[in-house]
């Protein structure tokens, strides 16, 4: 079944880029009619994988290309993000998600949440572009988020 309400965009690796990328995936989302925490959860893992790749992958801001493609199917929302960083695979590093520690540590969370709200992902190096494909839900946040207080 192919993807509706389809869309891609292009984006110089800045800040500023990633708040236009955030909003414009926020927008396409209402317009969509998506409920409420896949909106949040879909602004989130592009913010995420937006700040690694300026932060880590290119190690600054500039004006090397960041891809980012949007669709609608069965109640999910897929997301194509792309980048031309070092080769880095986001979805199966668990070395570095093994080094996060909460109660020591400020930052390091974003490949957990990366990985806990994104479902159906996948992460290839092709001619240079790091490609990481996955799928975001619309049901309640998961209970057992990254990071997450339970209450007792």
């Amino acid at each position: 079944m192919p993807l509706s309400h389809e869309i891609n965009w292009s984006f110089a690796a800045t800040f500023a880029a990633s708040s236009d990328a955030c909003a414009r995936a926020e927008g396409w989302a209402r317009d969509a009619v998506l409920p409420e925490a896949q909106i949040l959860r879909l602004v989130l893992v592009i913010e995420e994988l937006f700040i690694n790749t300026i932060k880590h992958g290119y190690c600054e801001e500039s004006n090397r290309p960041v891809h980012i493609a949007l669709g609608c199917r069965d109640g999910l929302v897929w997301l194509d993000y792309r980048d031309q960083a070092p080769p880095f695979d986001p979805i199966n590093n668990v070395e570095k998600i093994a080094l996060y520690n909460p109660p020591n540590q400020i930052g390091g969370i974003g490949l957990r949440l990366i990985q806990s709200l994104g479902m159906n992902a996948s992460y290839l190096n092709s001619e240079g572009w790091n490609i990481v494909k996955l799928a975001v839900g619309g049901g309640a946040m998961p209970a057992d988020l990254p990071g997450r207080r339970r209450q007792s």
